[in-house]
């Protein structure tokens, strides 16, 4: 009877301890939707065109996909804009979110934007949008502008690159010296 009893109890001991006879537990989350799916480091690309010629260029030094919601977490982006081939436009931050594809990213902290050609032209601000499709770059964060005439600060901000148009949403402030 203690044999029987005694092998009883080890029985239902090893159930439990097997984890057959356990509930789901919150702490052991089997949903692997919200991991990432791929982790690059070291970033150096490039798009074109359709006739071949470089439309942007993304270098940085990581970049983490998260497939669920299709975005991507890049770390010290520098973003190079061409028109025409030739480029335009670096555009760098500490962090950015890519979206839609990466038809959109969303640059944050200590964003600058250099023009490359034509007469210099700077942008400091802590956040910008920039919409590939469109060409065109957003905030509603406060926005400094520099050049070599002066320079022009405001809240908030739109550029449409392909028309080099600046639009400036308030609070404007700025010098310029002829």
């Amino acid at each position: 009877l203690s044999l029987a009893g005694g092998l009883l109890a080890l029985g239902a001991i090893g159930y439990y301890w097997g984890g057959f006879g356990q509930t789901a537990s919150p702490l052991l989350n089997t949903d692997s939707s919200h991991l990432p799916d791929y982790d690059v480091v070291g970033i150096d690309g490039q798009q074109t065109n359709e006739f071949g010629q470089i439309t942007h260029k993304l270098t940085a030094e990581r970049l983490v996909h998260y497939p669920q919601a299709d975005n991507s977490l890049v770390t010290k982006p520098i973003v190079t804009l061409y028109k025409d081939g030739i480029s335009a436009w670096q555009i760098s931050a500490q962090h950015a979110l890519t979206s839609n594809h990466n038809r959109e990213l969303q640059l944050n902290q200590q964003v600058l934007g250099q023009r490359i050609k034509g007469q210099a032209l700077t942008l400091e601000t802590e956040t910008l949008n920039a919409n590939q499709a469109l060409q065109t770059l957003t905030t509603a964060a406060p926005v400094m502008i520099r050049s070599p005439q002066g320079q022009i600060s405001s809240v908030g901000l739109s550029a449409n690159l392909q028309e080099s148009t600046l639009t400036f949403a308030s609070q404007v402030r700025g010098t310029y010296v002829l």
